[in-house]
């Protein structure tokens, strides 16, 4: 069953939906983005499109240009600019063929989970952060002090390290509200092994 832009309490509510479709609040090992800063300064936010810089890095990351271009007219679709809430997200991301889990709750509950698990899946996403505004969840080290990293779309050159209580806060600020790929995830990054030894 593929979910897209859908309200989380409807999700609860389904019966169809398995458990193990609903994501995992457990997060094990440590994962980042790796993009250059050059590469995330395409995404400053240029007109209070904070909305489409987030979803844009994010696209670059899953290596998927309907994601990746939103701020800008290709075949995929026209540019999108501006202020955006859930239901304009649902609208272009059907028009330009994005596949979305589109996920509002009514607590940091409702929306952490899903956080862990696009960080845990290498998919990331762009999330609720901050008063009116939408940045990149960027990584999560468990067992760090500052274990969320995010991209701030105001200042792509730096990835911003928060506690959990700052997190929290961070997102409840904006609101529970992420939007997380229902895409393939990428390769993770290679690892080096010394056959030779």
């Amino acid at each position: 069953m593929r979910l897209r832009c859908t309200n989380w309490k409807n999700v609860l509510a389904t019966a169809v939906m398995s458990l193990t479709m609903v994501p995992s609040a457990r997060a094990e090992h440590p994962v980042a983005m790796e993009l250059p800063a050059e590469y995330r300064t395409w995404f400053r936010n240029p007109d209070g499109s904070c909305v489409q810089c987030s979803i844009g890095m994010v696209g670059m990351h899953i290596n998927r240009p309907e994601w990746t271009f939103v701020l800008w007219d290709t075949e995929y679709g026209s540019a999108v600019h501006g202020g955006s809430w859930p239901g304009r997200v649902a609208d272009y991301a059907r028009r330009r063929g994005m596949h979305v889990f589109n996920v509002t709750g009514n607590s940091y509950a409702d929306t952490r989970s899903w956080m862990l698990w696009a960080a845990q899946t290498n998919r990331f996403c762009a999330i609720g952060a901050g008063g009116s505004h939408f940045q990149t969840l960027y990584g999560y080290v468990p067992g760090d002090s500052r274990p969320w990293k995010v991209c701030n779309n105001n200042s792509p050159q730096r990835i911003d390290e928060y506690t959990e209580d700052e997190f929290r806060r961070l997102h409840m600020a904006s609101g529970p509200w992420v939007v997380v790929p229902d895409e393939p995830a990428p390769a993770p990054p290679p690892r080096l092994v010394e056959w030779w030894r």
